[in-house]
């Protein structure tokens, strides 16, 4: 048999006894299994609150029908319903959360002003939010690069530790193949546990096998491959076990949080926004004031906008429902440029998170998979416009029952218009997928050099010969002088005698 091969064969089989490695692997397996199954729950319950929303709309609407007389204005019971609107969940939303812990995925979104239900959040755990929940996504991006650096720090220096460099060094073959068999064996260990949870959530999420299971286990796969390399360019250093440790724990601290902490801290202050709550108190500011104006400086603006109800006689002296709901609209209106904007500035800072991803290869898995499960920035975006274009949809369906003064038994809640959003249609961002390959290419540049560094390494043979030959100044030392005979001892011990 081969040398190299039995020599592979005998550290494959070191590795599978190791027990503290197995336990290990086995810790990571069962947290992507619980990861996977909270998430399935999660998404479960969420469905479950999606598919009560109709029914609690029916009792609703039977409800007002027994508190309001047929004849009464249908725009105060408007005032009180709320169509139900919600960012159904897709197939991957069980493996990443995104921004579905902050941002509410269902609501109520009644016939006044649009800008304060948009923007409006539900009350939650504010710790909870910022430790962020354990999903599939964490036990891949966070945890997995801990168990490569856990399993692979030493895999140069233990042989110093163990003393066993000179046995390692005397095999026929160079040291950086070894040290490849050894990171290679270790890597398809990681591999084989990424792609069995991989397999799990296909199984129990019913996942489909199209071009996002490929993307996802080939960014999967890369961003494993990465961290390899990168412990084989710091085992190339031909440093300790402590200091290989440092420097990789260093690094997963760098690039899976203080860097991405500093991009996100630079792009909100390059691409400054008003935030929703600002938005909302304009809005209201704006809406309120209209109480205190003549009803003609509310009229006169929104007739501009809707011309079609320019005809409408709507009285000055009263309160009335039309110019009420109209005093809503120019609310928005008001601030319509501003909500563009601060649009305009969280799709901006989503452009620059990805390119800042082409360097970060965790920031670039998490936007990966973040896209695929409909939770990040560019799907709420859309899911925000989906609302305002429902929002439209309504006031076209309720603005000639209001400004035709119809009562409530006119309304059909049948013929209300729907709101339905399942985040489907956003791309796949390459350029996440990208930015793993790339950093994975570029650490692949540096691999030649470290290896030449590993096999000039000298033996251990080679090294004592070069101490005994160099001397502290560099010059081999002199031989020691041959003892004198005996022969020439006498004579010196007669010749002393004789002079005496």
């Amino acid at each position: 048999m081969n040398p190299f091969v039995a020599w592979a064969r005998l550290e494959l089989r070191q590795l599978l006894r190791a027990r503290v490695l197995l336990v290990t692997a086995s810790l990571l397996l069962a947290a992507g299994v619980a990861a996977i199954v909270d998430g399935a729950a999660r998404v479960a319950a969420e469905r479950e609150v999606i598919a009560a929303l109709e029914p609690a709309l029916r009792e609703e609407e039977s409800y007002l029908r027994e508190t309001h007389a047929p004849h009464d204005d249908l725009g105060l019971v408007l005032y009180y319903l709320g169509m139900p609107i919600a960012h159904e969940p897709n197939e991957w939303t069980a493996l990443s959360t995104g921004l579905r812990d902050v941002h509410p995925y269902s609501r109520h979104l009644r016939f006044i002003g649009l800008v304060p239900q948009l923007y409006q959040t539900d009350i939650a755990n504010p710790l909870k939010q910022l430790a962020g929940s354990f999903d599939y996504g964490f036990v891949l991006i966070f945890l997995v690069p801990l168990f490569i650096i856990g399993v692979s720090y030493d895999v140069r220096s233990r042989d110093d530790d163990l003393g066993t460099a000179a046995l390692v060094c005397s095999q026929p073959t160079r040291l950086s193949r070894l040290l490849a068999v050894r990171l290679a064996l270790r890597a398809a260990l990681v591999a084989a546990v990424a792609l069995a949870l991989f397999a799990f959530a296909v199984a129990w999420l019913g996942l489909p096998l199209d071009a996002r299971a490929g993307a996802f286990a080939l960014a999967s796969l890369a961003y494993v491959a990465l961290w390899f390399v990168l412990v084989f360019l710091v085992a190339s250093l031909r440093r300790s076990s402590a200091w290989n440790a440092i420097t990789l724990v260093g690094a997963w601290m760098a690039w899976c949080v203080l860097l991405p902490a500093m991009v996100n801290l630079a792009i909100l202050t390059a691409s400054p926004a008003r935030g929703g709550v600002e938005l909302t108190l304009a809005q209201r500011q704006e809406m309120n004031a209209g109480w205190d104006r003549p009803k003609r400086a509310t009229l006169d603006p929104f007739f501009a906008r809707r011309p079609e109800w320019a005809s409408t006689p709507v009285p000055e002296d009263r309160f009335s429902w039309p110019w009420y709901y109209a005093m809503h609209e120019m609310g928005d209106a008001h601030v319509a440029r501003e909500v563009e904007a601060y649009h305009a500035a969280l799709a901006r800072r989503e452009r620059w998170t990805e390119r800042a991803a082409l360097a970060l290869p965790p920031l670039a898995l998490q936007l990966l998979l973040d896209r695929i499960a409909g939770t990040d920035m560019a799907t709420e975006l859309a899911f925000r416009d989906s609302i305002a274009a429902y929002h439209g949809e309504l006031k076209q369906y309720f603005y000639p029952l209001v400004f035709n003064y119809k009562g409530l038994a006119a309304f059909d809640i049948d013929a209300v218009p729907r709101h339905r959003f399942a985040g489907a249609g956003q791309p796949v961002p390459l350029s996440a997928l990208a930015g793993l390959v790339g950093v994975l290419g570029l650490l692949g540049v540096m691999l030649p050099r470290a290896v030449r560094r590993i096999d000039a390494t000298p033996r251990p043979e080679e090294a004592t010969v070069a101490k005994e030959e160099l001397s502290p100044a560099g010059r081999r030392p002199k031989a020691p002088e041959s003892p004198p005979r005996m022969d020439d001892a006498r004579r010196e011990r007669a010749g002393d005698m004789s002079h005496g």
